[in-house]
Formats: structure tokens, C-alpha cells, sequence
């Protein structure tokens, strides 16, 4: 799988531009499943060496090593099967160069060498297995196995309940992610979730792609008052986006939040004094859980939705800022 990536991305990005990057060497190494070796970038300017990691399934959550391995090698090509748009954002930001399985690429060096590529295309390496767990109705349950690992041992009626979807569509999720490995049986009747930071990339990717464009939404903008004076509501686990960003990391200063809510938007709107405006600064989303079953943690909605509302928006700061909430709240719950 791993050099296939390889291979698949050299090939592409030759195909697609008027470069030729030439294998040099390979060598395993025995932490991640990670690879590494030489590769060389031929051009009419000459030959540039560089060398590159294989990263399958290149996550933000990854990035504080990748920082560290940069720090001491200006030469690097991160090689991935596939790269969100905000990771390559974030990476152009920070002047790492990348390629994947499309031939998309980011390459530079500090002798002048400067190359992107941008195919409008992503590729994933694939079994060719359906998988229903990350459909839309999929997408609610895997959310609720990422904020509460132990509902994997509730009744499917229970999760079912949670996620807002059937017992059956529980059922298929279920086996769909012990095919996958997410989850391992223990015993009968007994699961635990296995590799779950690889569960919350697929999720925070695809969850942007497929749930959150098909959830009732619509823009609005305060009657009155600051944006901020929204983190003052009583009303519990409903604010998402950048102003839950600033609140939990008090560090990025918020241009727009997201609320979600299960109430008709009008309701909503008129309890938090906002006006219908199209373009407008606040989305009221439709919330996609039941609102029994939210976390008693103040107004924002879970850090993990937060996390995922800032990656469907990869400006800068706002990925400087998931990070900053990955490190701070997500990751303990891995």
C-alpha cells in the first residue's frame, strides 16, 4: 500500500506537469508504518534531491511531528494518498512541500525551486469495499462513538436514539466498522474502539463533505451587540465555529459562528435577537443529535464538532487555531 502510493503519486504528478521526479531510494521505517527514502526533481534548471515520507491518511492531528522532522530538513516532500484542502493550506502556510496519489503538489526548497500543481482532483487507494458507516446517516453514529466511547456498548435502540437514525441503520454502521477495524469485539455483546484518531480524520473529512452540505441551514447577523455576546446564552451545546473556537482556545479572535439547534430557525433567531441577512456572519445548522443526549459543558457544542466546523473553513487561523483545540481537548478523548 505504501508504495503504491508512492508510485501512484510520482506518476501522476509527472503526468500533470513538465517535471519528472526520479525514485532514488527507500528504506522502512519501523514506527507508523511510515517510509522514507530520496527522490529526485529533474528540470531544465537541473537536479534537486529531496527527501520524502510516505504518510497514509495525512491528518492535521499528525502535524506536530511533522513540525519537529521539518525543523531539521528544508529538503522534504510529505507524500500522502490523499490531502484535504485546509492540510494543503496549512502546509503551503508553512512552507512544506507535498504530493499525492492525483499529482497534486506543493514543492520547494530554499534554492529556488517552487512548484504547485492543482488537478482539482483527489485520489484515495482503495479496497473497493462499500462502506455505510461514513454515509450520512452513518456519519451521526460514528459522532457519537467519537464523543462517548463506551455507547458502543449501549443498546442499539439507545444509540439509535442518539444519533437520530434507525436500529437498522445502527446495525450496518456496526458491521461495517468491526470489517474496518475500528471497532473489535471483546466479547459477546462487548466492543471497544480501536484506532480512533485514524476514526476522527475519516469522520471530520467526510462529514464535511457529505453530512454537513445536506443539514437545513441559513445565514444570519446580530440585531445588536458583538458576536461574542452569543457565548452569554443559556441555552446549552449550541454554539460551533469560530466564536466556540475562540472561547475554547482563546486564541483566534472569531469572524462568524455556527449554531445548532432543533428548534424551527425563526425560534431560534428571535431567543438570540438575530436577523435573516444572506452572507450573514452567523449559521443556524440543523442539529444532527438529540438534545438529550448533549454534553453538559457550557454553550459550545463538542470540541470535536468544533475541530471539524474550522476545517471546513481552512483559512490560516482557523487551522492554527484546530490544532491549538486538537491538542487541548481532542486528543485526550483518543
Amino acid at each position: 500500500m505504501i508504495k503504491d502510493i508512492l508510485h501512484n503519486a510520482i506518476q501522476n504528478f509527472s503526468a500533470n506537469s513538465k517535471f519528472n521526479l526520479e525514485f532514488g531510494s527507500f528504506h522502512d521505517s519501523v514506527q507508523d508504518d511510515d517510509y522514507s527514502g530520496h527522490l529526485k526533481l529533474k528540470s531544465n534548471a537541473g537536479g534537486f534531491d529531496f527527501i520524502f515520507e510516505v504518510k497514509k491518511g495525512l491528518s492535521l492531528s499528525k502535524l506536530p511531528d511533522i513540525d519537529k522532522y521539518v525543523a531539521h530538513h528544508d529538503n522534504i516532500i510529505l507524500v500522502s494518498d490523499y490531502i484535504s484542502k485546509s492540510l494543503k493550506a496549512y502546509l503551503k502556510e508553512k512552507n512544506v512541500s507535498y504530493l499525492d496519489t492525483a499529482g497534486n503538489a506543493f514543492i520547494t526548497n530554499n534554492k529556488g525551486v517552487f512548484i504547485y500543481v492543482e488537478t482539482n482532483k483527489n485520489a484515495r487507494l482503495s479496497s473497493g469495499k462499500s462502506n455505510r458507516a461514513f454515509s450520512k446517516s452513518g456519519l451521526k453514529v460514528i459522532y457519537q462513538i467519537l464523543i462517548n466511547k463506551d455507547i458502543v456498548n449501549k443498546p442499539y435502540r439507545y444509540i439509535g436514539q442518539a444519533s437520530k437514525v434507525s436500529i437498522d441503520t445502527v446495525a450496518k454502521v456496526f458491521k461495517e466498522l468491526l470489517r474496518d477495524k475500528y471497532l473489535i469485539q471483546i466479547k459477546e455483546k462487548e466492543f471497544e474502539v480501536q484506532d480512533k484518531e485514524r476514526l476522527l480524520q475519516e469522520w471530520v473529512t467526510i462529514f464535511n463533505r457529505v453530512l454537513r452540505p445536506k443539514l437545513k441551514q441559513r445565514n444570519f447577523k446580530p440585531k445588536k451587540g458583538a458576536l461574542n455576546q452569543l457565548l452569554n446564552t443559556n441555552l446549552p451545546n449550541i454554539i460551533g465555529g469560530e466564536l466556540a473556537a475562540e472561547s475554547l482556545s482563546n486564541y483566534l479572535i472569531a469572524e462568524g459562528a455556527v449554531i445548532y439547534t432543533d428548534k424551527p430557525f425563526i425560534d431560534t433567531a428571535l431567543s438570540l435577537e438575530l436577523i435573516p441577512a444572506t452572507g450573514g456572519i452567523i449559521t443556524l445548522i440543523e442539529k444532527f443529535w438529540a438534545e438529550e443526549f448533549a454534553l453538559e459543558n457550557g454553550v459550545t457544542v463538542h470540541p470535536i464538532l468544533v475541530y471539524a466546523d474550522l476545517l471546513s473553513h481552512p483559512k490560516p487561523r482557523n487551522l492554527e487555531t484546530a490544532k491549538i483545540i486538537y491538542d487541548k481537548y481532542v486528543k485526550a478523548i483518543l
